[in-house]
């Protein structure tokens, strides 16, 4: 039996499939002949500005680092006491890498455990420094002992500037950690600084409240670096 063309369905495939193609470039916002124009960041500087920042730290900070590691200055040894042991061959670090693959997931990540309970306005970088031992306090290795590091954690508004932020476990049993802003932490030290209580407004505390006993990190160390 001879089938018969249905000449009537093409132009309806056609348009849909215009539409959807249509309905999908405005959901994402993007049209692959012609892509948006981004705006460049004000915070974008020049290579020669560039390599003028890296020169000046060379001068003015990692050679101390590289002295002080040595040993080869009695004055540092004396504002900087350490029990460390001499290294000659130390070699300060000079970058850290933050991976794309990281930065996506670690966004996501704040994004969840946050929800819309806590504002984010931006993220804080810390300088560290790796202790000369295998391991941090809670038994997590260290890559690289004795050299620099960098730890992030994000930021939300209060009491006049943006603050850095991380959660620990609930301190009233009422359901909703405590949030607790790192610069008390590092200034007053552990166990002497005063919490904050999170109006918990998502479901994702209450799932990270089955998994994590003590501490529903925000801070996120480890990134790589390189002399």
């Amino acid at each position: 039996m001879e089938r018969k063309t249905n000449f009537i369905g093409y132009p309806i495939v056609i348009i849909l499939t215009a539409l959807i193609t249509y309905f999908c470039l405005k959901k994402t916002g993007s049209d692959p002949a012609n892509p948006p124009v981004v705006p460049t960041p004000d915070e974008i500087i020049t290579l020669q500005d560039a390599f003028q920042l890296y020169e000046t730290y060379s001068k003015n900070r990692a050679c101390i680092i590289d002295a002080y590691e040595g040993r080869v200055d009695s004055t540092l040894n004396t504002l900087c006491t350490s029990d460390r042991p001499r290294d000659l061959g130390f070699v300060p670090s000079r970058s850290f890498e933050l991976e794309k693959e990281f930065l996506e997931q670690y966004l996501a990540y704040i994004d969840y455990v946050t929800g819309d309970s806590i504002p984010i306005t931006g993220y804080r970088i810390f300088l560290g420094n790796y202790p000369n031992k295998d391991k941090l306090i809670s038994g997590r290795p260290i890559p690289d002992p004795r050299r620099n590091t960098i730890f992030i954690a994000p930021t939300t508004f209060q009491n006049g500037s943006n603050r850095a932020f991380t959660f620990i476990k609930d301190q009233n049993n009422d359901g909703k950690p405590d949030l607790l802003f790192l610069q008390d932490t590092f200034e007053k030290g552990i166990g002497n600084q005063n919490h904050a209580k999170v109006n918990a407004n998502t479901a994702s505390f209450f799932s990270f409240s089955t998994i994590y006993n003590d501490e529903l990190s925000t801070i996120a160390n480890d990134m790589g670096s390189y002399p």
